[in-house]
């Protein structure tokens, strides 16, 4: 199994911050065989994320700056800042950075903070075009790799 052209599709539009009915339409096109390399390629992506935010110098960020990240996530005033539950999105940001494991959160609570967290990261990256195609390339790699 391999990421699709319509995973990254549907992805692609979220993060290069097109309007949300195109990213939903794209996205209700995958059908139900689509949902893991859909979840691959998210968690690629977040955790690539992740890696470039909060790795500097082979050193990761210490966790004051991780709870300062998450808050200003939670005070952005858009619908998703209300759904972000600040423990969990600290032990999703931890657990990427090999600090211990996730706790035992349900699916649908770590892939909603997914979500919300690399569209956070992204924005906040601010990557022009080509930087966001280069960034989709990389995690797309990445997350066939899961796959093998």
């Amino acid at each position: 199994m391999s990421v699709t052209d319509k995973q990254v599709a549907a992805l692609h539009a979220q993060l290069a911050g097109r309007p949300l009915e195109e990213h939903l339409r794209l996205f209700n096109k995958l059908d139900q065989t689509d949902n893991v390399g859909y979840a691959a390629l998210l968690a690629a992506g977040l955790f690539e994320a992740i890696r470039r935010r909060f790795v500097r110098d082979g050193k990761a960020a210490d966790r004051s700056e991780i709870i300062e990240f998450v808050a200003v996530v939670r005070a952005a005033g858009d619908e998703s800042s209300d759904a972000v539950n600040p423990d969990v999105a600290e032990q999703v940001i931890l657990h990427a950075l090999g600090r211990g494991p996730l706790p035992d959160f349900d699916d649908e609570t770590v892939l909603g903070h997914q979500i919300i967290l690399l569209s956070a990261l992204n924005a906040q990256a601010n990557y022009s075009d080509a930087e966001l195609h280069a960034f989709m390339v990389q995690i797309r790699a990445d997350a066939d790799e899961l796959l093998e």
